[in-house]
C-alpha cells in the first residue's frame, strides 16, 4: 500500500502547488474516458458469513458524456481480487454514475450511483456466490495535467441492499446477504 500513500501524496502536493491553474486551461467536455487502480476492501454481510474481509486490488473503468461542466455521467465497471491460500475471492460490479463538481469547473466532485454487484469466493473446488444491487458514493480531486488529461485520488463505496441469497455450490444457504466494496485509489480520466 506504500506506492498508494505516495501517489495520493504527488497528487495532493500538485494540487496544492498548482491550485486552479490547471483548472483554468482544463476541458471537462464531450465523451470521456476513465481508468483507475485502487487498494479495495470487500465485505459479505450474512449470519453465517465471516465477519472479515483482507484487502485487495481493485481496479476501476468509466465512460461517459458531459451533461454540464459540472454534471458528468457514466457507465462503470469496478473488480476486486484477494487470494489467500488457495482460496479465490473476487467482487465485480456494473452501474450508473453521476459526477457533480459543485464549484462547476473546480476539481473536487462527488459522486452517486446504482451498481450490480457479484461475488464468488472458490477454492477450485466448491464456490460461495452471492448478488445484489445498491447505492454506490464517491469523492474525488481531479487535477488536469494536460487540458485533456487528469488524474485524481478518490474512493468509492457500493453496498447492496441486504435482499440478496448466498450459495455453495448452486445450492441456496443464507438469504438477506449485504454486499460492500469500499475503494481508496488514483485514477486518469482523459476528456
Amino acid at each position: 500500500m506504500k506506492p498508494l500513500a505516495f501517489a495520493f501524496l504527488c497528487t495532493s502536493l500538485i494540487a496544492s502547488a498548482s491550485g486552479s491553474a490547471f483548472a483554468q486551461g482544463s476541458s471537462r467536455q464531450g465523451l470521456w474516458w476513465g481508468v483507475g487502480f485502487s487498494y479495495g476492501w470487500a465485505h459479505v454481510a450474512c449470519d453465517i458469513c465471516r465477519s472479515g474481509r483482507g484487502g485487495g486490488m481493485s481496479v476501476t473503468g468509466d465512460i461517459g458524456g458531459t451533461v454540464s461542466p459540472s454534471l458528468l455521467m457514466a457507465g462503470e465497471l469496478n473488480g476486486w481480487l484477494t487470494g489467500a491460500g488457495e482460496v479465490d475471492e473476487y467482487m465485480g460490479t456494473v452501474g450508473a454514475v453521476a459526477y457533480w463538481y459543485p464549484r462547476g469547473g473546480g476539481p473536487f466532485y462527488l459522486k452517486g450511483g446504482m451498481s450490480y454487484v457479484a461475488y464468488r469466493n472458490d477454492d477450485g473446488e466448491n464456490a460461495l456466490t452471492s448478488s445484489g444491487f445498491g447505492p454506490q458514493v464517491g469523492a474525488g480531486y481531479q487535477v488536469f495535467v494536460t487540458s485533456r488529461m487528469a488524474i485524481q485520488p478518490y474512493f468509492n463505496l457500493i453496498v447492496t441492499l441486504p435482499l440478496g441469497n448466498l450459495t455453495f455450490n448452486g445450492d441456496r444457504q443464507a438469504e438477506g446477504i449485504s454486499l460492500g466494496l469500499l475503494q481508496l485509489g488514483l485514477s486518469a480520466t482523459w476528456h
